[in-house]
């Protein structure tokens, strides 16, 4: 409506920096009281990088028509000076008369579901860059196979942080995909935000990642928000774990789309940490039900929500299961549960017995794969441990618990 816009030009400056103000002050972001650091990289030493990181060995083409080989070469991923190094690199070929690239991509050996992630980067710009830090799910087939890619992508989810192209080095991209609901490319969410020196100065790239949003940042500004719409895995797959992948590619599908200066090699994207958090020990604990350790009675299927469930639960089977509860106090657990008619019982308690943390009804959901969200409140103590669900009474299938701090 271009009469508004003209005539209340002051009105339109003002809200805008009322909702600049919102972004900084009301949208959630990292500061000291909300979040606690549980793994970083600092790269405070030298050589190759170290065990957190392992890294990919992909020849050209195997994704997005890149150019690149992928190493694990000390000259495409070096530590120095307090600084990660990954560099595209240029090997003229005489055969073929262009250019051989080779660059690498760590992937962390640590994953997580929910919580902030953050790097502080310096950007290689330069035409057929294509620098990326993201997260990619450890179980890649978890929402089973796309019929249109062949393998798990986008099913599964994948969340960037920070992608940026080198022709048009000064935009920022954060995106999200997942399947739904176009199978041949998925979904993708995009977000952008212009930063005016990201090859010269460092700035820090974040997502904040919640069971309900995911929130991206550069130095600090909330520029784009995704939110879980609540129909299921294909529009949000984001509640499983992540790992973290940098990665410098040369070309491809998107980094060459308006060509590869042959002439700018080698390029170097700089990563001065790699940092994670979590919310004050108050990030949900997910335990999918058929990753239990020990079980008496119970048997996994497929599951309509994605990947499996357990069923034909009935009176006096049970299920063990692994879990670090990171403080003592009281915690919400919740319980993804279906039963055709009778519904039943769940006694959550200290694995082998002797202390009940609490019993709850299961409702008749009206079918063994019709889901329905239960929950209690809990005093649970700290540290590694193995809990436990009884069945009093039985008659319901089981997809996953989920431990929240109250």
């Amino acid at each position: 409506m271009p009469v508004y816009k003209t005539s209340l030009i002051g009105i339109s400056n003002l809200l805008r920096v009322f909702l600049l103000f919102l972004s900084l002050c009301v949208l959630p972001h990292a500061n000291a009281q909300n979040w606690q650091l549980i793994w970083s990289d600092e790269f405070n030493y030298s050589g190759y990088p170290n065990g957190n990181w392992s890294p990919e060995i992909w020849n050209p083409g195997v994704v997005n028509n890149e150019l690149q080989h992928y190493t694990a070469n000390l000259d495409n991923a070096y530590v120095s000076n307090g600084t990660l190094k990954i560099k595209a690199a240029a090997v003229y070929n005489n055969s073929t008369g262009q250019n051989d690239y080779y660059s690498a991509r760590l992937n962390s050996t640590a994953s997580w579901t929910y919580g902030r992630f953050e790097a502080r980067m310096k950007l290689p710009g330069g035409w057929g860059t294509w620098p990326a830090f993201w997260l990619y799910p450890d179980d890649d087939f978890r929402y089973g196979t796309n019929p249109i890619t062949n393998y798990g992508w986008p099913n599964a989810g994948e969340i960037d942080i920070m992608e940026n192209v080198g022709y048009d080095q000064n935009v920022i991209h954060a995106s999200t995909h997942s399947a739904c609901c176009f199978w041949a490319v998925g979904t993708q969410r995009t977000g952008t935000i212009n930063v005016a020196d990201p090859t010269a100065n460092w700035h820090v790239y974040a997502a904040e990642w919640y069971p309900d949003h995911i929130a991206f940042f550069v130095d600090g500004v909330n520029y784009f928000t995704v939110w879980n719409d609540g129909t299921g895995w294909e529009s949000w797959p984001f509640n499983h774990n992540f790992h973290i992948i940098l990665n410098l590619a040369v070309g491809g599908s998107w980094g060459g789309a308006q060509g590869v200066d042959p002439n700018i090699w080698p390029r170097i994207m700089e990563v001065d940490y790699v940092r994670v958090y979590q919310q004050n020990n108050a990030a949900p604990i997910q335990i999918e039900a058929e990753n239990f350790a020990q079980m008496s009675g119970v048997q996994t299927e497929s599951c309509s929500e994605g990947g499996q469930n357990v069923g034909w639960i009935e009176a006096g089977d049970w299920m063990v299961w692994n879990v670090n509860i990171p403080s003592s106090g009281s915690y919400n657990v919740q319980y993804r549960v279906a039963s055709q008619n009778g519904g039943g019982s769940i006694q959550f308690e200290r694995a082998g017995g002797g202390l009940t943390y609490g019993i709850i009804g299961v409702p008749s959901t009206g079918g063994w794969q019709n889901w329905t969200t239960i929950s209690h409140n809990v005093n649970l103590t700290a540290g590694q441990q193995q809990v436990a669900i009884y069945a009093p009474a039985g008659g319901y299938n089981l997809n996953w618990i989920r431990v929240t701090r109250n």
